[in-house]
């Protein structure tokens, strides 16, 4: 059973109401629209199997929504939203990943234009969010490219799969988030694509951003090879927990000026400030520190996280709060 008929489609959409709002059973239903009840079954069935009807479990816990609500309340936030704990660091940002695709489904609105950075949270967002045939919205590149290495989490491929998932436009951003020196940035900066570029960015609706970590374990820039192991260290010495979009900063929030920066290629804290609605998404107890960074500095309206993340947020000057056991 397709929906490519606009007439049977409306018919489907008619029966699942019925069904999953109002409550009536496939007999009445069936009474109502004049078809066989194995007919309404059938079509409840393919509401499900082509998207038009999409069940969620909302498994977040208390003990999550205890954390969500301490961490909202201390920093100021929109919202926050914790996932529960998993068995490993892959599992924490697929779960982290899909409640952030979620949330921004249920804010996106027709004409948006969503402004995304990169990394693997930032991937298994753009996997997780659905099409929606009433909603065309476009994307545009926050950060430069990072080369072939990272495929699946370069801010380039997601821009792309992100727009032609929302049947919308993307912006690429035609420059590597990172060149060989200052005075290149420079001249790059001054291309006529690339001012007007930046200029689009003013006109983000919403922002997703990852937060970076400067740990070589976790830092993205470090496994896409922009980074190695003494800039890293570098980075920690002078103070840097973390980046977003490429700048990073320092566990008050305050911005890290290095010699990185100046080879940069990434919209500023400045005009990220700027966006109505920043989405920041982390997962992992070792991501605390660029979390409260991001928080303190005020460059997140929304976090996306996990249970590890959050306790350990709150337990940075709060040392009373504990992951229970299962």
């Amino acid at each position: 059973m397709h929906t490519d008929n606009p007439e049977r489609r409306d018919l489907m959409i008619m029966a699942a109401k019925m069904y999953y709002i109002d409550g009536l059973s496939q007999e009445k239903i069936a009474s109502k629209i004049h078809l066989s009840r194995p007919t309404v079954s059938r079509m409840l069935s393919a509401c499900i199997k082509e998207g038009l009807v999409q069940i969620k479990i909302d498994d977040v816990s208390s003990f999550g929504r205890e954390l969500a609500l301490k961490i909202k309340e201390k920093y100021g936030l929109r919202h926050v939203i914790v996932v529960p704990q998993s068995h490993s660091q892959d599992a924490d940002k697929e779960k982290v990943g899909q409640a952030a695709a979620s949330y921004i489904e249920s804010i996106m609105t027709n004409g948006m234009l969503i402004g995304i950075s990169w990394g693997t949270t930032i991937f298994n967002i753009v996997k997780n969010i659905k099409p929606n045939p009433f909603i065309k919205a476009d994307v545009i590149q926050l950060v430069g490219g990072t080369g072939n290495k990272t495929n699946d989490t370069d801010a380039n491929m997601m821009t792309l799969r992100l727009s032609r998932t929302l049947d919308g436009d993307s912006y690429i951003l035609q420059a590597p988030l990172m060149v060989q020196s200052k005075i290149l940035k420079e001249l790059l900066m001054e291309e006529p694509h690339i001012k007007n570029h930046f200029e689009k960015m003013k006109n983000v609706d919403f922002a997703i951003v990852g937060l970076g970590s400067t740990k070589p374990e976790l830092s993205a820039q470090f496994r896409s090879g922009h980074i190695n192991m003494e800039d890293s260290e570098k980075l920690i010495y002078e103070g840097a927990v973390g980046d977003i979009c490429g700048r990073y900063i320092d566990i008050n929030g305050s911005n890290c000026h290095t010699s990185l920066s100046d080879r940069m290629i990434a919209i500023s804290l400045d005009d990220l400030r700027r966006i109505p609605t920043v989405i920041g998404v982390a997962a992992g107890e070792k991501k605390a520190d660029i979390i409260i960074g991001a928080l303190r500095g005020k460059y997140i309206d929304v976090l996306i996280t996990d249970e590890k993340a959050a306790v350990s947020v709150l337990n940075y000057n709060n040392k009373s709060m504990a992951i229970p056991k299962n």
